[in-house]
């Protein structure tokens, strides 16, 4: 973890010696032409980097991505793609979200409209896990466990386990908008009352007060951590980035977007992507310090430093 805090500082130290400004502070968006992998005519809803930045495939080197696109007129009205290589595939008529482990296992859990499924590489295809066939709009596996949860279209969380065959309530949680797990498997969700995050913590305690998330925000949207993180996960208030830890308390980052992504996966954390109007971009924090320390000059949009930054501050703060 260290090296990797060394690397990144470094990075940040030479971004910052290339973009020097004066005057009146201006907003330069990180979302760059150069930055699209892949562009589609459909909102991208669910990205997915699995946290080793691997590729099932053997003769590349660029990362395997899941995602999602809207689409009114098929069934299901969602599609599950992988891109490989630059090469996009269909896996899931159906298929909402994607998730993966945080550890060694590769495995990748699909939730559709009928319910879990499974990734098969080798046929680029899915097959169906567990025996339940519940109408999921986001799945989220958690860390070093074979639990998975999962959040349906009425808004109910479960978890799954014993291999797919049993299915529990969440029962502290009457009703979600969405979830997230962070990397110690506590839960983050928004209420459906007021649109505000609440914490149940991994031993099933509801966090009752947030003292520390108190801002009038009109629009909040979970990020799952990189892999790295503990005990807290991201999310972007109204376009500003906050951190949110499992004892309640919040931290404002100096971080902000005007652009609205409709989908992140920052969970292989050298490798970020984001997707805007069907367009992916990738953010290849690992390629750019090599070559930097290399000698090979590359621009590098200064404010993503910090959101980089900020992950780093975040392991720090975590650990204490």
């Amino acid at each position: 973890m260290w090296a990797f805090i060394t690397a990144v500082s470094y990075l940040v130290t030479t971004a910052n010696s290339i973009h020097v400004f004066s005057g009146q502070k201006r907003y330069n968006s990180i979302f760059r032409p150069e930055s699209i992998i892949f562009k589609s005519n459909y909102t991208i809803t669910k990205l997915l980097v699995p946290a080793d930045g691997g590729s099932y495939i053997d003769h590349t080197d660029i990362p395997t991505i899941f995602f999602t696109v809207y689409d009114r007129n098929i069934d299901g009205e969602h599609c599950i793609y992988v891109l490989e290589d630059f090469a996009a595939y269909e896996i899931l008529e159906g298929g909402r979200d994607s998730t993966s482990d945080y550890g060694l296992d590769k495995t990748v859990y699909f939730g559709a409209k009928d319910g879990v499924y499974k990734y098969d590489p080798e046929t680029l295809s899915a097959k169906k896990f567990g025996e339940f066939h519940d109408d999921i709009i986001q799945i989220q596996k958690a860390n070093g466990s074979d639990l998975i949860y999962f959040l349906t279209s009425q808004y109910k969380l479960y978890k799954l386990e014993n291999n797919g065959t049993k299915k529990t309530k969440v029962n502290s949680i009457l009703c979600a908008l969405e979830f997230v797990l962070d990397t110690s498997n506590n839960i983050y969700y928004l209420s459906c009352d007021d649109r505000m995050p609440r914490i149940v913590q991994s031993d099933g305690n509801l966090q009752s007060y947030l003292s520390s998330v108190t801002e009038d925000l009109q629009s909040v949207k979970f990020i799952r951590p990189a892999f790295i993180m503990d005990n807290g996960v991201p999310f972007f208030g109204d376009g500003t980035l906050y951190m949110l830890y499992s004892n309640g308390t919040s931290i404002k980052k100096d971080f902000y977007i005007k652009e609205t992504p409709t989908a992140f996966s920052i969970d292989a954390a050298l490798y970020f992507v984001a997707a805007i109007d069907g367009k992916i971009y990738e953010f290849n924090v690992m390629e750019v310090l090599l070559r930097n320390m290399f000698g090979v000059s590359l621009q590098w949009p200064s404010d993503l430093t910090k959101i980089i930054m900020s992950v780093i501050d975040t392991t720090k703060e975590a650990s204490h």
